[in-house]
C-alpha cells in the first residue's frame, strides 16, 4: 500500500492493508528482516529524517501507529479523525 525508505537507505518499510502489517526489507539482500503489526489496514507511511522512527495511518482504526524503527515495536497509537490515509514527516 505505502513505502518509505530509510534515510541510509538501508532498508524499505511497506504497508501491507488488510494483512495489518509493515514489512522491513533490506535492500542489500532484497529479504524481509522483520514485520510489526501496526492496526487496521495500514495505508500511508513516513519515517522520521533520522530513521528512528515510522508513522503509519490506519485507516479504519481512525489511528496514526508510533513505531521504532530499530525494534519494529508500536511505541503508541494516535487516534486521529475519520479514515487516514496518508501521513507525512517534516524535519
Amino acid at each position: 500500500m505505502g513505502i518509505a525508505v530509510a534515510p541510509d537507505g538501508s532498508t524499505i518499510y511497506v504497508t501491507t492493508g488488510r494483512g495489518r502489517h509493515v514489512v522491513a526489507i533490506s535492500t542489500d539482500t532484497n529479504e524481509v528482516i522483520g514485520s510489526v503489526q501496526v492496526g487496521v489496514r495500514p495505508w500511508g507511511i513516513a519515517i522520521t529524517p533520522d530513521g528512528k522512527t515510522l508513522y503509519t495511518a490506519n485507516g479504519p482504526g481512525n489511528d496514526v501507529s508510533v513505531v521504532d524503527a530499530t525494534t519494529l515495536e508500536v511505541k503508541r497509537k494516535i487516534e486521529v479523525g475519520q479514515r487516514p490515509w496518508g501521513v507525512l514527516v517534516l524535519p
